[in-house]
Order: C-alpha cells, then sequence, then structure tokens
C-alpha cells in the first residue's frame, strides 16, 4: 500500500511538468507497472499541430507463422506423383511451321529415340527443301486409332497426310519425298504398317 501512495505522489509531481503528449505516454506506464503486466504492445502517437486534441492509436502486432518448406516440398512431391499417374507427356504439337509448304507428320511418343534420328535428317534439309514437321503422340487419348495401327513401328511419317516411311530416312529420301510433295507427285509408298489388322489375322 506505502509503494503505491509513493508511485502515485511521484506521478502526481512528474504531471505537472509535463506536456499533455508526454503525460499521456507516463500514464500508460505507470498504469501498466502498478497492473504489472507487461507493456508488450507498440503505441503511437499522431500530433496535429493545428489541433488541440492528441489521438492515441494502440497498434497490435500480429505475427503470421512463416511458411512450412516441408510442407510445401510434400505438396509439390504430390502434385508430381498426380501428374504421373492421371496422364503421360505429350509430345503433340508443331516442331517447325512455315506457310505453302508440304506438311510432314511424324508419328512417335516420348522417348522415342529413333524418332529423334528422323527429325534430325528432316530438320537437316529444311533449309533446302522447305516444309511444316508437326509430331503426333500416338499415345494420347484422342489418338487410339493411330495408337492400334502404329505402336510396334514408330516413327511413322506422312507427308500432305499421306504415309511416306517407318523406322528411319535417309537425307536423300527426305529430299526426294519432300520434292515430290511440292510438285504434286507424291503417292504412297507400299508397306504402312498396321498392327491392329495383323493382329486380327
Amino acid at each position: 500500500m506505502a509503494a503505491t501512495t509513493r508511485r502515485t505522489l511521484s506521478f502526481l509531481q512528474l504531471s505537472s511538468r509535463m506536456k499533455s503528449p508526454q503525460l499521456i505516454l507516463a500514464t500508460i506506464a505507470i498504469s501498466s507497472s502498478w497492473s504489472q503486466v507487461p507493456l508488450a504492445e507498440s503505441f503511437s502517437i499522431r500530433s496535429h499541430q493545428k489541433q488541440r486534441a492528441f489521438g492515441l492509436i494502440h497498434h497490435r502486432s500480429v505475427h503470421l507463422p512463416p511458411r512450412n518448406s516441408k510442407l510445401v516440398a510434400s505438396s509439390s512431391l504430390l502434385d508430381d506423383a498426380s501428374e504421373e499417374i492421371s496422364g503421360h507427356q505429350s509430345v503433340t504439337g508443331p516442331i517447325y511451321e512455315q506457310d505453302s509448304v508440304p506438311t510432314v507428320k511424324l508419328f512417335t511418343k516420348h522417348g522415342c529415340t529413333l524418332c529423334d534420328k528422323v527429325k534430325d535428317v528432316l530438320e537437316s534439309v529444311r533449309e533446302d527443301q522447305p516444309h511444316s514437321l508437326y509430331a503426333v503422340d500416338i499415345t494420347d487419348d484422342d489418338k487410339q486409332e493411330w495408337f492400334s495401327k502404329y505402336k510396334y513401328d514408330i516413327p511413322v511419317l506422312h507427308i500432305n497426310d499421306i504415309y511416306w516411311t517407318k523406322h528411319r530416312l535417309s537425307m536423300d529420301d527426305a529430299i526426294a519425298g519432300i520434292d515430290e510433295a511440292s510438285t504434286g507427285d507424291f503417292a504412297s509408298r507400299r508397306g504402312e504398317p498396321n498392327a491392329s489388322a495383323s493382329e486380327r489375322n
């Protein structure tokens, strides 16, 4: 009780020498020490020189926990696993395009190394024999017809939607085929594979 009385007297003596903003801060500090509650919050005073009133604004800090890196990594792994389960990596789409030239379609799938070799040959003659090249992934859901025919024989090539060749392609054959297609003289070659027909026989 005596300690409280001494604090009160000290406060009254101090307040008589203070202006209003100082008095507000002293009140907060002393009231906090009396209640023995730590002054954990931060306070700010907005002083308006042209106004007589002083506003006291109480800011309570909000601390958000950091993102759990392990949870983020686990989520990424789950997404990757889901992609592997739900589908495959399709390679369907244009490889390179040009207007008013023969269109070559490469029937392929992801990871076909023989298909990569055929693509390299076509790219090597592209400047002298202009053409567009499209990849058709036979493992796509909407390519089941091509999968049933070509599943054992990729790479298979069409030129202007006409069967051209399978398995491999030499530079001479590439030049000759594209040249024929450019002049409108290209005709379907023999030996187009059809695995589904062979399996029925």
